[in-house]
């Protein structure tokens, strides 16, 4: 596999998970091998938390594997190449440690059920061209003029969708605006009322399949 860079912030974590006492390192990952696997590191941080002696360290150490576990997934390589990788690249900042990073990462790897599942599960989740990540509605009143500029002879009521999304093709966050009048708010309302009775009815099938479903 080519050569891993690792970004100088990384260094504090994968430092920090050579410095877990054992009997604290082997707690973790037979919590990890059990976990219930989640949507997003945070939420699954929330299923493993307790008892783990170093809360600060818990979710950066979760963010680092599953950048590590898509990169084992996308390149096609082992557990072990990737921590070897790794280990190797961060050498000169881990002084006589080195050993100890390549088997606690080999390890945590290998965690497939759990952690491989929420390293991928967002991913299949944003695979898309443009992918949501705010709304809101601006409403104002615009005066209509008739005959004269003096006065106004109307008016309407205007709303405008704003749109935040994640542009997939740029990595870059826009927005576009939609004007709305007021039944194309109903019409709006009517179509997400729709949308969340097909989401109970599609984990409702999910739940009598046994396929566990990861919900935001």
């Amino acid at each position: 596999m080519r050569p891993i860079r690792i970004p100088e912030d990384e260094f504090p974590t994968l430092k920090g998970i050579t410095e877990l006492d054992p009997e604290v390192f082997d707690s973790f990952l037979a919590t990890l091998k059990r976990a219930t696997p989640a949507l997003r590191p945070e939420e699954f941080a929330q299923g493993i938390k307790e008892g783990f002696q170093r809360p600060e360290l818990l979710l950066p150490i979760l963010g680092t594997l599953c950048a590590l576990y898509r990169l084992k997934d996308a390149e096609g390589i082992t557990s072990d190449e990737v921590a070897n990788a790794v280990s190797s690249a961060a050498a000169d900042a881990l002084t006589g440690k080195q050993e100890i990073l390549r088997e606690r990462l080999k390890l945590m790897l290998e965690c497939d059920a759990s952690l491989g599942v929420t390293a991928k599960a967002l991913d299949v989740m944003t695979e898309h061209e443009h992918v949501f990540c705010s709304a809101r509605i601006l409403s104002d009143i615009r005066p209509v003029f008739a005959a004269t500029a003096e006065s106004a002879s109307a008016a309407v009521v205007v709303h405008n969708l704003q749109l935040g999304f994640y542009d997939g093709g740029t990595g870059k966050h826009r927005e576009i605006y939609i004007a709305l009048d007021s039944s194309d708010l109903q019409e709006l309302k009517q179509v997400i009322v729709r949308s969340e009775k097909k989401n109970i009815a599609l984990k409702s099938i999910l739940k009598e399949s046994n396929i566990p479903f990861l919900e935001a």
